[in-house]
């Protein structure tokens, strides 16, 4: 019996709650869960990062994979992008005017603002209607600005000339300076029209190589040797009237600086000849004041 005593037989102690071995024990469970908490906030956060960093070479290699088009890539100004219409708009080619029609080697007319105004092309001289190869000349031009094509062009220091005719450098929808190009092919030759020389140099080398090169117009409408004048016959010498010789024993009559004189200023007939400054010889035999 009293061994059974020692061993717990005698009535027991309810317990407390958070004393002693049991609470010991809960406290140590809450404690555990705590921390397992944080920790999978932790891992969350860690596994986050690494598919964030896993993703950001994929879209690097995206970005790579995207056709080059040789174009810088726009920087971001914070400004709206502006819409598909209006970038196809602003990478229209700069049209400044249309072309109605060619009028000969270096002259046209543009449709522009509404009107049609007449061009005379800067720089160059081609050759004029009827003359040797003057068609070519036309027809080269009618080439480089086709009917109804898109033209740029550019004004020097005057805008127009006396006819009123627009003083114009003009490119085609090719981006083809055609002045320079008329001056190459040996269709037009180069020629400074003062005081418009932005781009002559241009024009004028232009001009140069294709007269070296005997293109065009310098090959094709040899010079011809201007004729020399013809010889001017000598001039004739006069002769020398024959003056009759004066009669003996009459003097002669008053010469011409002398203030004009009458036939009562005189004391009788005097020798006048063929010439009479005082009108003395009333009856032209060269004798005068013989008949008062």
């Amino acid at each position: 019996m009293a061994s059974l005593r020692r061993r717990g037989a005698g009535p027991r102690r309810a317990p407390v709650v958070g004393s002693g071995a049991v609470g010991g024990r809960r406290h140590r469970r809450w404690g555990g869960c705590g921390c397992g908490v944080v920790a999978a906030f932790v891992g969350l956060a860690v596994i986050g990062y690494l598919a964030e960093e896993r993703e950001s070479p994929r879209e690097a290699r995206r970005l790579s994979d995207a056709p080059a088009t040789g174009l810088p890539r726009p920087a971001d100004t914070g400004l709206p992008r502006p819409s598909a219409a209006a970038r196809s708009a602003s990478a229209a080619p700069d049209a400044a005017g249309v072309v109605a029609r060619v009028v000969d080697g270096d002259t046209l007319e543009l449709r522009r603002d509404g009107g049609l105004v007449r061009v005379r092309l800067l720089g160059v001289d081609a050759p004029e209607v009827g003359s040797c190869f003057a068609r070519d000349s036309t027809a080269r031009l009618r080439e480089l600005l086709p009917t109804g094509s898109a033209v740029r062009t550019e004004y020097d220091t005057e805008s127009k000339d006396r006819y009123g005719r627009h003083l114009l450098y003009v490119w085609n929808a090719r981006g083809v300076f055609v002045n320079e190009a008329l001056a190459r092919g040996g269709h037009a030759v180069g020629e400074l029209h003062l005081p418009n020389r932005a781009r002559h140099a241009r024009i004028a080398a232009a001009s140069d190589a294709a007269r070296r090169a005997g293109a065009g117009l310098w090959s094709g409408c040899p010079a011809s040797p201007k004729p020399s004048p013809p010889a001017s016959p000598a001039p004739e010498t006069p002769e020398a009237p024959e003056v009759p010789a004066a009669p003996a024993g009459l003097p002669p009559g008053p010469s011409a600086g002398v203030p004009d004189v009458d036939c009562s200023d005189l004391d009788g007939p005097v020798w006048v000849g063929d010439a009479d400054p005082h009108r003395l010889d009333r009856d032209g035999d060269g004798i005068g004041c013989d008949s008062r």
